[in-house]
C-alpha cells in the first residue's frame, strides 16, 4: 500500500496524546467519603475492574480513531501494476469546428474545458501540465503548474485546423520524448480522427481517451461552387452552379439558400434534400461589368453553422490571345474560327519571316501552321514561352517528303518524331472524353456519330511520353498532348486540309480548338481552403514594386511575393485562419480579391461512439489506453482510481468516525 500524502503519517505520533492522558489518569487519586466502611472492600474490587476495562476500551477507541483519521488524510492506495511513473501530464483539447456546436447540453468545447479541469484535479501539485490544441503553437512547449494552467484553458478558442492522433503524439514526442500520460479530449469525428489503424497507438505513452458524445443531426453543407464557362468575361447573365449536401440521415424540407453579391442579396431558393442527398443548384445574376466580383452562398440551418457560408470571387478575364504562325499560306479554317469571335479572341496571323519575338510572351495560344523549321531565335523565344506556362499547337506540313529536316524541329521541341507517311482512309473515332478539353462538351458518350475521315497522316515513333486526345481506329494518334516544362504542346499528325482529312468540317472541330485555346488561360480558383492553400495567384502586375497588403475587417498581413511560372504568387505564411473575403491592396487601392472557405470534412457529424472506441481498444489489445466518458459525473475520482489504483481514504475516514462514536458510546454505557 502507498500513500498520496505520506508526510502526514508523521502525525501518528499524536497517538501518544491519549496514551499519556490515560497514564496520567491512573496516577490521580480521589477521596471518597463513606459514612460506613463496612462495604468498602467489596465496592473497591468491583469498581476497579470496571474502570480498568472502560479506560482500556476508551484508549483503544481513541488510538484507532486518531490512527485511521491520519491515514485517511494521507490517502492510502494500492497502485496499479501498469502505472507509468511520470509527472508530465499532456492534455489535448480538440478545438476544431465540430466542437463549436451545442447539441442541447452545452457547447462541446466548453464541456471539454470543464473535463480538463476535472483531469487536473485528479493529480497533485507535483505534476507538470502541458496543454495542446489543434493550433500547435509555441505555448505547447510550456509546462504549467496546477495553479497556472487554468487561464490557458479558459483562453482556448475554436480553430479551423484539424489534427489526427498521429499528429498529436508526434507533437508530444517533439516536446518531451520521455514516457508521458496523454489525455485526448474530443468528439472523435470519423472524418477527422481515423482510428482504424492500430499503429497510431503503438507508443510508450499512456493514453487516455475522453469521449465527448455528440449527435448526428440535420445539417446542410454548402460544398462548392463554379461557373460553367472556363473563363469569366461575359457582360450578360452569369450562371453560378452550387453543390449542396444533406450530411445527415434525416430529410431536410424547405430550407432557404441565399446568394449575396457584393454583400447584397441577389437571389434565393427553397431547397429540400433527402437523407445523404447531394444536389446542384443554379443561381443566375448579372455581373454589372465589374472586374472582380465577390459573393457568398449562405444558409441559416443550426446548430452546425460553420458550413453555412461559401465565399467566392470571380475575376473578369481578358480575351484569349491566339497567334497563328504560317510558313506559306494562312489557314482559312483557323481564321474563321478565331478571327470571327472578337468578343472571346484576339486573333493574329503572321508569317515566319515577320515575327515580333517580343510579342510572343503576351500570347496565350500559338499555332505553328505547317511550319517546317524553327530559327534559333524563334526556338529560344518558344522555350522561354513554354517555361512561362505557354501553350502551342504543331500542325504538320502537307506533302512532306524530307522527314529528317522536319524532325529536327520536332526534336528541338522534344516531341515525337515522324516515322512514315500513311495514305489510307481511316476513321478518327477515338476521343478522350475524360480530358478537360471535352469537359461539358458531351452530356453522354458518343453514339451513332459520323466520325471524320483521314486520307493521309504521319505516324510518329512514340518515343516521348504523350497523352492521346484524339486517335484513329488503329490506335495511332491524331491529336496528342505533351507537358513541356510548365507549358503544353499539342501535336497533330495530319494537316488541317480537306485533301488530308475532313476534320475541319466536323462538329467536333470547333469545341476541340476553342477549348484548346481557352485552356491556355490560367483560371484562378473561385476560392481557397483555409489551412490548406497557403499561396494565392493574382493577375495584378506590381510594376512599381509596392508593398502588398492582404486585408479584411480583422487582419492586415504582408505576404511574400513570388514570381512563379510567369505569374505573381503571394505566400501567406499560414496567417489566414478564418473564412471570408480578403482584399489585395497596393498603396491602399484594392486590386484583387480572394475568397477563403473552411474545409468541409467536418460537416458530416458522424463520430465514433463510446462503444465503438471500447470495442476497438479491446479487439486490438491496447493495454496502454484507457477510455473515459464525458457523462461520468465522478470523472475526477474515476481518473484517480485508474491512475493511482484502489483508494482507501474513504474507508479509513469511516473507520475513524466509527471509533470516535464507539468511544462516546463506551463513555455513556459503561458506568464505573
Amino acid at each position: 500500500m502507498r500513500y498520496q500524502n505520506p508526510q502526514l503519517l508523521y502525525a501518528l505520533f499524536a497517538i501518544a496524546i491519549p496514551i499519556l492522558i490515560h497514564l496520567f489518569n491512573l496516577r490521580k487519586h480521589k477521596k471518597i467519603y463513606f459514612s460506613s466502611i463496612r462495604f468498602l472492600t467489596e465496592i473497591k474490587d468491583k469498581s476497579k475492574k470496571r474502570a480498568q476495562l472502560k479506560n482500556l476500551l476508551i484508549l483503544t477507541s481513541r488510538i484507532l480513531a486518531i490512527t485511521f483519521l491520519i491515514i485517511a488524510f494521507a490517502k492510502p492506495y494500492i497502485p496499479k501494476a501498469d502505472k507509468i511513473e511520470s509527472n508530465n501530464i499532456f492534455i489535448y483539447i480538440d478545438n476544431s469546428l465540430s466542437m463549436d456546436v451545442d447539441y442541447g447540453e452545452g457547447n462541446l468545447l466548453n464541456l471539454a474545458k470543464n473535463i480538463s479541469q476535472e483531469i487536473i484535479q485528479a493529480y497533485s501539485s507535483d505534476n507538470q501540465f502541458y496543454l495542446i490544441t489543434n493550433n500547435f503553437t509555441a505555448n505547447d512547449n510550456i509546462g504549467y503548474s496546477i495553479n497556472t494552467i487554468q487561464d490557458q484553458i479558459d483562453n482556448i478558442q475554436v480553430s479551423s485546423k484539424q489534427r489526427e492522433i498521429d499528429d498529436i503524439i508526434s507533437r508530444i514526442n517533439l516536446i518531451n520524448s520521455t514516457t508521458n500520460h496523454i489525455y485526448i479530449i474530443s468528439d472523435f469525428q470519423k472524418n477527422t480522427i481515423n482510428i482504424d489503424n492500430s499503429k497510431k497507438f503503438i507508443t510508450d505513452h499512456k493514453i487516455s481517451l475522453v469521449h465527448i458524445e455528440n449527435n448526428e443531426i440535420k445539417n446542410i453543407s454548402i460544398d462548392s461552387c463554379y461557373i460553367n464557362s472556363p473563363i469569366f468575361m461575359s457582360d450578360n447573365e452569369t450562371e453560378l452552379k452550387v453543390i449542396i449536401s444533406n450530411t445527415s440521415s434525416e430529410d431536410i424540407l424547405d430550407e432557404v439558400l441565399f446568394l449575396y453579391i457584393e454583400n447584397k442579396q441577389r437571389s434565393q431558393q427553397y431547397i429540400s434534400l433527402a437523407a445523404n442527398e447531394r444536389q446542384e443548384i443554379t443561381f443566375k445574376f448579372a455581373n454589372q461589368n465589374n472586374h472582380i466580383i465577390s459573393g457568398e452562398i449562405r444558409t441559416y440551418d443550426s446548430p452546425v453553422s460553420f458550413d453555412n457560408n461559401l465565399y467566392f470571387t470571380l475575376c473578369r478575364n481578358n480575351k484569349v490571345n491566339v497567334l497563328v504562325i504560317n510558313e506559306k499560306n494562312e489557314n482559312s479554317s483557323l481564321e474563321t474560327l478565331f478571327g470571327a469571335d472578337t468578343s472571346l479572341f484576339n486573333y493574329k496571323s503572321v508569317n515566319t519571316e515577320n515575327i515580333n519575338y517580343n510579342t510572343l510572351s503576351k500570347q496565350n495560344f500559338i499555332i505553328f501552321n505547317e511550319v517546317s523549321e524553327l530559327s534559333s531565335g524563334l526556338l529560344s523565344a518558344i522555350e522561354v514561352y513554354l517555361e512561362n506556362n505557354g501553350s502551342i499547337l504543331v500542325i504538320p506540313t502537307r506533302n512532306l517528303d524530307n522527314f529528317s529536316s522536319y524532325n529536327l524541329m520536332l526534336k528541338s521541341l522534344n516531341i515525337n518524331l515522324i516515322s512514315k507517311k500513311i495514305n489510307s482512309d481511316i476513321k478518327i473515332n477515338k476521343f478522350n472524353l475524360d480530358h478537360s478539353i471535352y469537359k461539358n462538351v458531351f452530356k453522354e458518350k458518343l453514339k451513332q456519330i459520323n466520325y471524320p475521315i483521314c486520307k493521309e497522316y504521319y505516324k510518329t515513333n512514340n518515343n516521348r511520353l504523350s497523352t492521346q486526345i484524339i486517335g484513329f481506329s488503329n490506335q495511332n494518334d491524331f491529336l496528342s498532348l505533351y507537358n513541356k516544362e510548365n507549358g503544353t504542346i499539342y501535336q497533330l499528325s495530319s494537316p488541317l486540309n480537306l485533301k488530308n482529312n475532313n476534320f475541319i468540317k466536323h462538329a467536333l472541330f470547333v469545341p476541340t480548338f476553342i477549348n484548346m485555346a481557352i485552356a491556355s488561360i490560367q483560371i484562378d480558383a473561385p476560392y481557397y481552403i483555409v489551412n490548406k492553400d497557403d499561396q494565392v495567384n493574382t493577375n495584378y502586375k506590381n510594376l512599381v514594386k509596392e508593398t502588398p497588403h492582404i486585408v479584411s475587417n480583422e487582419i492586415d498581413i504582408i505576404p511574400t511575393t513570388i514570381n512563379k511560372n510567369g505569374k505573381q504568387v503571394l505566400e501567406l505564411h499560414n496567417q489566414i485562419n478564418k473564412n471570408g473575403i480578403y482584399s489585395l491592396k497596393y498603396n491602399n487601392n484594392i486590386v484583387d480579391k480572394f475568397a477563403f472557405n473552411y474545409n468541409k470534412t467536418e460537416s458530416r457529424t458522424t463520430a465514433w461512439s463510446y462503444k465503438e472506441l471500447k470495442n476497438y481498444i479491446s479487439e486490438n489489445g491496447n493495454i496502454n489506453i484507457n477510455l473515459f466518458s464525458s457523462s461520468d459525473n465522478q470523472l475526477s475520482n474515476t481518473i484517480k482510481e485508474h491512475e493511482n489504483g484502489k483508494e482507501y481514504w474513504k474507508t479509513a475516514l469511516l473507520l475513524s468516525l466509527l471509533f470516535f462514536a464507539l468511544e462516546i458510546l463506551i463513555i455513556k454505557i459503561i458506568k464505573t
